[in-house]
């Protein structure tokens, strides 16, 4: 079973850095902007039996692509709303803009994902947290806090999301090996040497 999931806010809130964390445990701290869309997948086993595979679409932030990231949302299962918490205006526009285009646009089961970001940087922190949550709790959405730099909270956060969907108590996600074409080519011309 698939889920589609997508994240959505402003530009340079930590959307693309967040997905490389739970993708591949990466941080890169010079990430370009997203163009348009970019896709991910990564299974999760549910304590009911239930695989889910995730199927993230990270979007771009920037108003001029703001029509183009409609598309992504129209059947998703979840949206993740990301803001940075040294950036009101960030928190201001998730508010203002995505969280409205989102009940506009998307299916109307869809489950909400309120996520401040950034939380390695506490010390420049611009948004009140409890704010934050209580505006989450007020549209039914989860909200949690993560740091894409630190890797923090990142893991919960999907596992949480597949548990709200599944109805499950507990789940972890898969690792799977490289199934990559470069790997099964040299896994294809590898011969096996016996005694």
């Amino acid at each position: 079973e698939s889920l589609k999931i997508v994240l959505i806010g402003e530009t340079s809130v930590g959307k693309t850095s967040i997905i490389c964390q739970f993708i591949d445990q990466v941080f890169q701290a010079d990430q370009q902007s997203t163009i348009g869309g970019t896709f991910s997948t990564k299974k999760i086993k549910c304590s009911n039996g239930k695989i889910i595979k995730l199927e993230i679409w990270d979007t771009a932030g920037q108003e001029r692509y703001r029509s183009v990231t409609k598309m992504f949302y129209k059947d998703a299962n979840v949206a993740i709303l990301v803001y940075d918490i040294t950036s009101k205006y960030s928190f201001e526009e998730l508010k203002r803009y995505w969280v409205e285009q989102v009940i506009e646009s998307a299916p109307k089961d869809i489950i909400l994902a309120i996520i401040a970001n950034k939380y390695d940087l506490l010390e420049k922190e611009k948004v009140d947290e409890e704010e934050a949550r209580e505006y989450a709790a007020k549209i039914n959405a989860m909200f949690a806090v993560t740091s894409a730099k630190n890797n923090s909270g990142i893991n919960d956060l999907f596992i949480e999301i597949a548990k709200k969907y599944t109805g499950a108590e507990s789940a972890v996600t898969v690792e799977e090996k490289d199934e990559s074409e470069e790997y099964r080519k040299i896994r294809k011309e590898s011969v096996k040497i016996t005694k």
